[in-house]
Order: structure tokens, then sequence, then C-alpha cells
């Protein structure tokens, strides 16, 4: 894995939580904010060096220039016994997803070239940081279509219920991840958009 890639690597953390209450109807709901951290520098190296000295953690990275965090939970899940099967009539999949972006405080001091370079690279950063939004809000979606076709055995009482469960919703998240990770792969590659902008960045004074 690339440095860049490294540094770009998204932060995945998915939190499960079950509760059985009884509603209407499943829901995915989706959830995004977006925290800032301040950037100083009056060209391409003085930013960087304030990037991986100020950016979010991630975990085995170090500090990144941008993070999404993602955490998923279950709620409102209702159950009914149907004949000789369990099967799952509503979830709530709420999906609370996080964007740490760098913000440059020092532009009113940069050249024209530098306040460019910026401009660019900060676009496709962002651009880079929604698209890991976009695949955990698709994996979501997944999430609710598999739990609500997960079926047990009435005969054992439901109990193999939340086993089949976790072993659903396990190989989903180790597809996910996946996806993540051959997405960086493609944005850490040398000839990559998001590449060609940063060294023109860090070239620029």
């Amino acid at each position: 894995m690339t440095t860049l890639t490294k540094r770009l690597l998204a932060a995945i953390t998915v939190v499960l939580a079950f509760t059985m209450v009884n509603v209407a109807s499943a829901r995915v709901i989706i959830n995004e904010r977006t925290k800032y951290y301040s950037v100083s520098g009056k060209n391409g190296p003085q930013i960087f060096k304030s990037i991986l000295r100020r950016g979010p953690k991630v975990r085995s990275v170090g500090h990144a220039i941008a993070s999404t965090r993602t955490q998923l939970k279950l709620r409102n899940i209702k159950t009914v016994v149907n004949k000789r099967e369990c099967k799952v009539t509503n979830v709530d999949v709420i999906v609370n997803i996080t964007y740490t972006l760098p913000r440059w405080k020092g532009s009113r001091g940069a050249s024209t070239k530098v306040r460019n370079n910026w401009k660019k690279f900060n676009a496709r950063v962002v651009k880079h940081e929604q698209t890991h939004g976009r695949i955990s809000r698709e994996y979501a979606r997944e999430i609710e279509k598999k739990i609500k076709s997960t079926r047990a055995r009435a005969s054992r009482k439901c109990r193999d219920f939340g086993k089949r469960q976790i072993r659903s919703i396990s190989r989903l998240q180790r597809t996910i991840r996946k996806r993540h990770a051959r997405f960086d792969r493609r944005e850490g590659r040398r000839g990559a958009r998001i590449r060609m902008l940063q060294r023109s960045l860090v070239k620029s004074n």
C-alpha cells in the first residue's frame, strides 16, 4: 500500500445496537456531518507539513489528509413467527457518517498558483471522502435487505436467529471493507487524479 493510499484511507467503524420495538415499517436513516481541522502554510510543502501534523488520526496509518467514519446501528427490530420459521418484519438501519476534512487558513498570504492548486486538490479530497460515504450508504441498504431476508427455525424457538444475522452481517462487513480498500488502492495509484493534484500542490510556491 502506498503512503498516499494510507493517508487517504477512511476509518470505518461499525457499531451494532439491537433493540426490540414494534414499529410500522423499515427505514434506512442517513445522518451526515462534516468536521474540519485547520491547516496553515503559505506554500505547498508547508501546507502538507501542517496536514501531516494536524490531520485526523487513522488506526495503523497515523495522521491522514481526511477521513470518513461510519457508525451503523440497528434499531426497532420486529420479528414474527410464521408457521415453521421466524423472520424480521421490520428493522431501522441508522447510519451516522462523519467526514473530517482540512480547511486552509493561510490563503491570503499565498500565491495565486498555490491557491488554485489547493482549490483543485481539496475538491478532489472532498469527492474522495464522499465516495466512501456513498459506499457506506449502499452497505446500509444491503444490511437492511439481508436482515429482513434472514430466517430461523420456530422449532428451535428462534434461538438460531441471532447467529444467522451475525454471520450475514459479518460477511457484508468483509465485503464493504474490501470495497473501501479497492477504492483507496485505485486512488493511490501513481496516475490517479488525486495524486497528480497532490504533487502539483506540493510543488507550489
